[in-house]
């Protein structure tokens, strides 16, 4: 299924119907929800995006929450083929496209975001290839559509913060997109790793201009990527 190490992956267990929450992270989600406000509250009835992509992926991302669209309503619900490619990646099943925003068939609104975030590597390596070889993990698996930092820890963090450390022990290129005081303090052993900050974590894009020297590193990893065999789960 995976090839990591560590805490068991949590997202195997999630309901087959909404609230879409791992059971240890219930109680602590209602409380926070039941006072947040329209902007930080966080939206259980669509599938939870905590990671994007292979686990053994050698480009890793660290980004803070997945957001929220009023148009994400109508893909989780009504969507069968997004439905079914998104919790194949919560499963790590194998597939076409394991960074399935990068799918250029489709066009939801993670699709649209993501495909724009990343487009001068799809441009020089195709999608295919970004999608295998990019992962992407969130510091906080729910949607909203701003993080509040009064949002309480919840258990499944955890295993994202393996993955995390299972990149780190890969020598993995790792891009901070977001959140790097709240990656750092969760798992320390990325202070003392090299890493590659964006120049904006307003405007998110990979690209040479907001990141030169982890862009052209991302690069290496791809082009090492397309000489070698294809990789599997």
């Amino acid at each position: 299924m995976s090839d990591t190490v560590g805490t068991s992956n949590p997202w195997e267990d999630l309901p087959d119907a909404p609230p879409y929450v791992y059971g240890a992270d219930a109680e602590p989600l209602a409380q926070f929800n039941r006072t947040a406000d329209d902007l930080h509250k966080y939206h259980l009835d669509i599938l939870p995006e905590p990671f994007l992509g292979r686990p053994a992926a050698n480009v890793v991302l660290l980004n803070l929450i997945p957001g929220y669209s009023g148009e994400d309503e109508k893909f989780h619900h009504l969507d069968d083929y997004f439905r079914q490619v998104a919790l194949a990646n919560l499963a790590h099943r194998e597939r076409e496209y394991p960074f399935y925003f990068l799918d250029p068939r489709k066009k939801s609104p993670g699709h649209i975001w993501w495909q724009r975030r990343l487009r001068e590597l799809t441009d020089l390596f195709g999608n295919r290839l970004v999608s295998r070889n990019v992962l992407c993990l969130e510091y906080f698996p729910y949607h909203s559509e701003e993080f509040d930092v009064a949002t309480p820890p919840v258990p499944s963090q955890a295993y994202n913060f393996t993955l995390l450390r299972d990149a780190l022990a890969r020598d993995a290129t790792i891009i901070v997109m977001r959140a790097e005081r709240q990656w750092a303090t969760a798992v320390p052993e990325l202070s003392g790793k090299s890493r590659y900050v964006l120049n904006s974590n307003q405007s998110v894009y990979v690209s040479r201009k907001n990141c030169p020297t982890g862009f052209e590193a991302a690069c290496d990893r791809l082009r090492a990527a397309a000489r070698a065999p294809s990789p599997s789960l």
